[in-house]
């Protein structure tokens, strides 16, 4: 991974193989940001993407293995206690133009992925909600 540092945040590239959530997880620690949200696009593959099913409080998830544009990622960097939490979003289209997406758990790298962070000066927490059986974001 690249990254420059512009105004309000840094721009990532990330390279052929990195793993994108950890990649950016990593990142967030070594550059102890405290909060904020990210966008990103490129090229992916093995892709984990979750549904989260209110009614039973657990996730759904599919791995895609294939080549894939990566359309949006989008997201908020967050905390539970003292770790970085990358809560992210993903729509991504096959090669046959038809488009999918949820919650992002992982990515690969299988060109290149362009990350833009916006960063927040506050910090941004997460605690468990046991209603909905997610860690929500607590202000």
């Amino acid at each position: 991974m690249k990254f420059i540092k512009v105004t309000g945040g840094y721009f990532l590239k990330l390279e052929k193989g990195e793993e994108i959530i950890s990649t950016i997880t990593d990142f967030v620690a070594k550059q102890n940001i405290p909060g904020g949200a990210l966008w990103g696009i490129g090229a992916i593959t093995d892709v984990t993407i979750g549904y989260f099913s209110g009614h039973e409080k657990k996730y759904y998830k599919q791995t895609f293995s294939d080549e894939y544009e990566l359309l949006s990622l989008s997201g908020s960097i967050s905390y539970i206690e003292s770790k970085p939490i990358i809560h992210a979003h993903i729509i991504i289209s096959k090669t046959d133009y038809s488009l999918t997406g949820g919650h992002c758990f992982s990515a690969k790298v299988a060109v290149t992925t362009e990350i833009f962070i916006h960063t927040f000066e506050q910090k941004l927490n997460r605690a468990m909600d046991t209603e909905i059986g997610l860690n929500l974001l607590k202000f």
